[in-house]
């Protein structure tokens, strides 16, 4: 067995034998001479000569070729391996991706999550529908006063009509004072509408007068002894006399918005007359009467406001499908009125008031616009075989008398 020894003067290793341990040895590179080191003690088991646990223990090394040599040497631990940060990076990427993807397609995935619209109008609209599908009475109630509301199964494809909106603002005031004139003279019958008179005998006495005068204007024209002289001309003048008095009767005395008069009568009638704003709040209401009853819960007639008002309309279309459609029929397409009034202690809120379809093929005309009344023209009398046309403006003859 040898002995791995260091020189103290140079440093250098060098090795010497066993049996050299305790004599003088010479370094073979600066002749330094010095004393090899006796051979180390037998170990004493480590319960004997360490009785207090050290703060670091020995590790026994690997034995050497000759056996069971205990080296000084602690050999040091293995270093973990280095984890990498791409994995780390890679995960930050894709969240941040994530994240942008949602910031995009969040509008799309709101409006699945909460299909109803945001706007005060379209919301309103949407819950009315719901609730028709639904069958839910008293939601529809709740946000409409149409009276026949249609029966639909599934509803889509909502929008607003923003070139029906329209917006009145004005005073009641002028209303006010219409309803306090019409209130003095008449008593509104809900059963047809129509204002009657609390004096009853106050239009007959006027009807008589008229009546009288008109019969003494008669026997003053000889109109009677006209229809009786057998001569066509003067019957054809006498008949002309008593239509004319019948069209002057009809139109002063006798006229409806004398004795029965309509709401939308007497607007027009009002004096002073109302304008702008004012008449079309007041015409709207002549239009819809019991729409605008059940909207305020009470007659229109008996507001007596006399603040500002704020009327507003707004019409939204929609496709549904009828509850009685069969699968393979095409949608309908449904128009809301939805309508809003504000005044002195009155807030309607958005409320639909009517909800019709739509006829493929007819043009969707504004409900409110009141066109001219149709009128037809006389046919004109067909000439005999043989006669002339008669030219224009001719009267034509009459029958000769019996």
């Amino acid at each position: 067995m040898s002995l791995r020894l260091r020189c103290r003067s140079c440093q250098a290793a060098f090795v010497v034998q066993d049996d050299q341990a305790g004599q003088a040895v010479t370094c073979p590179k600066c002749d330094t001479r010095q004393v090899a080191p006796k051979a180390a003690p037998a170990p004493v088991p480590e319960a004997e000569s360490e009785p207090v646990a050290p703060l670091l223990k020995r590790r026994s090394a690997p034995a050497g070729p000759t056996g069971g040599d205990a080296s000084v040497f602690v050999p040091k631990e293995p270093r973990e391996p280095r984890k990498s940060r791409r994995g780390l990076w890679a995960g930050l990427l894709a969240a941040a991706a994530l994240a942008a993807g949602l910031l995009v397609a969040w509008p799309s995935i709101r409006d699945w999550l909460d299909p109803r619209p945001k706007g005060m109008v379209e919301g309103v609209a949407y819950d009315y529908l719901k609730a028709l599908a639904r069958g839910d009475a008293q939601a529809e109630a709740r946000l409409g006063v149409v009276s026949e509301p249609p029966a639909i199964r599934s509803f889509r494809d909502l929008s607003r009509d923003k070139p029906r909106d329209s917006r009145a603002k004005g005073s009641f005031a002028p209303i006010a004072r219409l309803h306090r004139q019409i209130e003095k003279k008449y008593v509104y019958d809900p059963n047809n509408a129509r204002f009657t008179p609390k004096d009853p005998l106050g239009p007959a006495a006027e009807t008589l007068d008229a009546l009288h005068e008109a019969k003494a204007k008669a026997e003053k024209d000889k109109t009677y002894e006209k229809m009786a002289s057998g001569d066509p001309e003067e019957q054809m003048q006498a008949a002309i006399d008593f239509g004319t008095a019948f069209a002057k009767l009809s139109e002063t005395t006798l006229a409806p918005k004398r004795i029965i008069p309509s709401y939308k009568m007497l607007v027009q009638e009002a004096k002073p007359p109302l304008q702008g704003p004012e008449l079309a709040l007041a015409l709207d209401y002549a239009r819809h009467l019991e729409a605008w009853d059940r909207l305020l819960k009470r007659p229109f007639p008996t507001l007596k406001a006399d603040g500002r008002f704020l009327f507003e309309k707004a019409e939204v279309l929609a496709s549904v499908t009828d509850k009685l459609a069969s699968s393979g029929d095409p949608p309908a397409t449904l128009r809301l009125k939805l309508v809003r009034v504000q005044m002195d202690g009155i807030d309607t809120g958005w409320k639909v008031v009517s909800a019709r379809r739509l006829t493929p093929g007819v043009p969707d005309e504004p409900e409110d616009e009141d066109g001219p009344e149709p009128t037809t023209p006389p046919e004109a009398a067909q000439p005999s075989p043989g006669e002339p046309p008669p030219s224009p403006g001719a009267v034509p003859p009459a029958p000769p008398g019996r």
